[in-house]
């Protein structure tokens, strides 16, 4: 069932999100979200947004995918990037076969991956010999199943198999965790609590069911399967939560904390009030144009229409949402100096969590040069934007 913002989702979320925000020092420590923590946001679905209802999912509104993972990020980034990235390896339940799709996700499945060609197939009876090591799993540690892309190889010889115009095809493997090694490699900056691990598979033969080309034609027809570029609109959504929370921390401490030199609460400081307002319209601004871009390109794919620069639009409005909420986390955390600087202080782990969050290869300056790209009506030369 499609579903839009007044949704039992977002109220799901919003009833989470106490406890994510409570438990966020304890997901920081560990480095992994608390597995009760998982459990509670599986079992009300929010784990299976961009899952076909054909399957058991929630195949929820884009826009409602953006608010309940706003939501989750606000009160914890690391909560909210594994659900993000959760969110995003979920499309691919609309691509693998509807069978594999109902195993893996249909059971109630969490799955970490990686999309980026670094792993080996090698067809053998049954299915493929897969081999490689991946790195950023995020959500390793509660993941059921990983996702590794793969170049397809005849044997073991170091050349992949080509098509007759020279280039190369991909592959998704779809393993079960127990086939996959977790290496502990996650020592970040920020979303530390993500566990986004190296993971790697050593020659495990995968049936032919799991392992899928990149990306073939979708089995649903859920107008969302063939508009990818909406898969990526929550990396800007995750990372306006934190920037929504950092607003929200500095109002919180400026009201008892008192100015050098006098009296009276920072609140009352006309410098800090400024920041406060400008902080406040880069994440509100920058929300009202993802969702704005979001609702365009959703109306266009639902009626069937082509969707043209639209993609590029609603993958630019992704990224501005990203740049502007860490343009707003930098002005805040600069105002309240050292009171943002000690790691008791909220604003510190907004800072660092947002920095990690806006290194991210699709809200970075990549995206903006493809969009700039499809704007002049050229080719935009990076993935996922049609």
């Amino acid at each position: 069932m499609t579903t839009d913002t007044n949704s039992p989702l977002l109220d799901a979320a919003k009833s989470i999100a106490p406890a994510a925000r409570e438990r966020a020092p304890e997901t920081e420590r560990a480095r992994a979200v608390p597995r009760d923590l998982v459990d509670r946001m599986r079992d009300a679905g929010l784990f299976h947004l961009n899952v076909p209802a054909a399957v058991g999912g929630q195949q929820a509104h884009p826009r409602t995918t953006a608010t309940v993972i706003e939501e989750i990020s606000a009160a914890d980034a690391s909560t909210g990037w594994c659900l993000m990235i959760a969110a995003q390896n979920a499309a691919f339940s609309g691509f693998a076969p509807r069978e594999t799709a109902a195993t893996v996700w249909g059971s109630g499945g969490i799955v970490a991956g990686v999309a980026r060609p670094i792993g080996r197939a090698v067809p053998v009876p049954g299915g493929y010999r897969v081999t490689g090591r991946w790195p950023f799993a995020s959500g390793s540690s509660h993941a059921d199943y990983f996702l590794g892309e793969c170049l397809l190889y005849d044997d073991d010889g170091p050349a992949p198999r080509t098509e007759p115009d020279g280039s190369t095809r991909s592959y998704m493997a779809i393993v079960p965790r127990d086939r996959v090694t977790v290496h502990d490699t996650w020592d970040s900056l920020g979303l530390r609590g993500t566990a986004s691990h190296d993971f790697s598979i050593e020659g495990v033969t995968v049936p032919g069911e799991f392992v899928m080309p990149m990306v073939p034609e979708p089995w649903d027809p859920w107008p969302f399967y063939r508009s990818l570029a909406l898969v990526f609109t929550t990396h800007g959504a995750q990372a306006l939560g934190i920037g929504r929370a950092a607003v929200d921390a500095t109002i919180e401490m400026a009201r008892t904390k008192i100015g050098w030199g006098t009296t009276r609460p920072i609140a009352e400081q006309t410098r800090l009030q400024h920041v406060v307002a400008e902080s406040l319209v880069l994440v509100e601004a920058a929300r009202e144009h993802l969702h704005g871009a979001i609702d365009r390109h959703w109306d266009a794919a639902t009626r069937g229409q082509p969707l043209g620069s639209l993609n590029g639009r609603v993958r630019l409005a992704t990224s501005h949402a990203a740049t502007s909420s860490l343009r707003a986390v930098d002005l805040l955390h600069r105002a309240m100096a050292t009171s943002s600087i000690l790691t008791k202080s909220p604003l510190e782990r907004h800072f660092r969590d947002m920095h990690a969050a806006a290194a991210h290869v699709m809200v970075g300056p990549l995206t903006y040069e493809a969009a700039g790209r499809v704007e002049m009506g050229l080719p935009a030369g990076m993935a996922f934007f049609d």
